[in-house]
């Protein structure tokens, strides 16, 4: 049995505010046991409540908006493993090719999915077959998700005005990250005052406008560099005018150098075959 890449936890905060929005490289599941607050996830906006199961794909932008008491159990997987694990007949792994997923629990359901990650989360013992009983308890849980993410709830997308105005903004970022994309060339391009623009993307979903460029961007560079582009090349085909400043920015994004990345992803491609 292959070694299996995971983790997780029961977070409870009683003040939580997400100061910075992340991607991970990773697959996330998340499992919220509050109400309240928004969760952006790449170009969609939902609400957070009691149930809400979230799936999200790898590197896809996401940040929770809320200051307030929040209560999840977070699980993260590496693509890797996701795919060690699967079969022709049940590919986790692809399943989240396209997209995240959100849907709404029953409280049945979320009390059945609660106890799974109970039994997930206890420490290994070092029994005989004890390994094989937590392995099971692993392909269990995620059976049981993504079954229930087959349901995808249509409630769970949040009807917010402000996020209505900006979803042709957001659309327009991802589709020209190569473009200028100052405020002032998105406010002139949607005849909207570039202060109104602001405040309005930042409360429907959590980043600023920049932020969330920039982020779109990284995670560009990062899908071009998998591809085998020059890293001179990929800071110009995301909008960076400045190789330099591309290096940096990615750096303190990814932890890294976009060489290394590349590098790095090359590497584990060999190794795999």
């Amino acid at each position: 049995m292959y070694p299996i890449d995971y983790r997780l936890r029961l977070n409870w905060n009683e003040h939580w505010r997400m100061g910075r929005s992340h991607f991970h490289e990773g697959v996330e599941i998340l499992l919220s046991l509050s109400d309240g607050g928004e969760f952006f996830i790449e170009n969609k906006l939902y609400p957070i409540q009691y149930g809400s199961l979230f799936i999200l794909k790898s590197a896809a932008i996401h940040r929770s908006i809320l200051e307030q008491r929040y209560k999840r159990y977070v699980f993260h997987i590496s693509p890797g493993s996701l795919q060690q694990i699967s079969t022709d007949q049940t590919d986790f792994f692809k399943l989240l090719e396209q997209t995240s997923i959100c849907t709404v629990l029953s409280a049945r359901n979320t009390e059945d999915l609660v106890y799974k990650m109970y039994l997930l989360a206890q420490p290994a013992e070092a029994e005989l077959g004890s390994d094989l009983i937590k392995f099971s308890y692993l392909l269990d849980f995620l059976i049981t998700v993504f079954r229930l993410a087959e349901r995808v709830d249509s409630r769970a997308k949040v009807l917010n005005p402000n996020f209505s105005k900006i979803e042709p903004i957001i659309a327009f970022i991802q589709a020209n990250l190569e473009e200028p994309l100052t405020l002032d060339y998105l406010s002139s391009r949607f005849y909207i005052n570039k202060y109104h623009l602001c405040n309005v993307f930042k409360s429907a979903t959590g980043f600023t406008v920049i932020e969330y460029i920039i982020n779109c961007r990284i995670l560009r560079a990062r899908e071009l560099l998998r591809k085998g582009y020059r890293v001179q090349d990929v800071g110009e085909m995301v909008g960076f005018r400045n190789n330099s400043h591309f290096i940096r920015t990615f750096g303190s994004f990814t932890g890294m150098s976009p060489k290394k990345y590349a590098n790095g992803y090359k590497k584990g491609e060999e190794c795999a075959l």
